[in-house]
């Protein structure tokens, strides 16, 4: 991840990061480091049941805050599995499947609304997250969407192709909104059975 030019990447993203995961464990989601090297060439974090697992080995800060942020909104999305919901976890294990464009929009919605739930949760925590940080979330949301699909459709992944697709993604107009909905508690929710990643 050191190949990543210009993310944030001092102590003031390892507070964010910090901060981050003291309120999902507040709303009762563990978050544990992994200090392995995973088998995935690129692999940032996951999640199972109610607890989100990182690889701070191989994922610079600024990677684990989105990831916690982007893996809460997931975990959020499983709790109402709408039909495309479904369909997008269903589509992202595709690997080497050709996408429709309706399928990749399928995803992007499904991508994009996780993102959002995850930018509720940092506006929270951080009611006035720096500039800087904004636009790297969604930078880093756009480039690893794009990854995404290639790694779909391909099976190529690895830190140096999402090098390129986060060197190729522009500064954003406007920044992700968060979420409108409130944030959801889940210490008193069984957790979903489903598995996600993020590569």
């Amino acid at each position: 991840m050191e190949k990543l030019y210009l993310l944030p990447d001092d102590d003031k993203v390892i507070r964010s990061l910090t901060l981050l995961r003291e309120r999902v464990e507040e709303l009762g989601i563990e978050v544990e480091d992994d200090f392995s090297t995973p088998d995935h060439a690129r692999f940032i974090g996951i999640f199972e049941d109610n607890e989100i697992t990182l690889y701070p080995k191989v994922a610079l800060p600024f990677a684990c805050w989105f990831t916690v942020a982007h893996l809460y909104g997931h975990m959020t999305q499983l709790l109402n599995k709408t039909p495309r919901v479904e369909r997008s976890n269903y589509l992202v294990l595709q690997l080497g499947k050709t996408l429709s464009p309706e399928d990749v929009q399928i995803i992007y919605d499904h991508e994009r609304e996780a993102a959002e739930i995850g930018r509720k949760l940092i506006s929270e925590v951080e009611p006035e997250v720096s500039t800087q940080m904004d636009s790297a979330y969604c930078r880093f949301f756009h480039a690893d969407f794009h990854y995404l699909i290639n790694v779909i459709e391909t099976a190529n992944s690895g830190e140096d192709l999402f090098a390129l697709y986060w060197k190729r993604e522009p500064v954003p107009r406007s920044f992700i909104e968060p979420d409108s909905r409130p944030l959801v508690d889940f210490r008193n929710i069984a957790p979903s059975t489903d598995k996600i990643i993020v590569v």
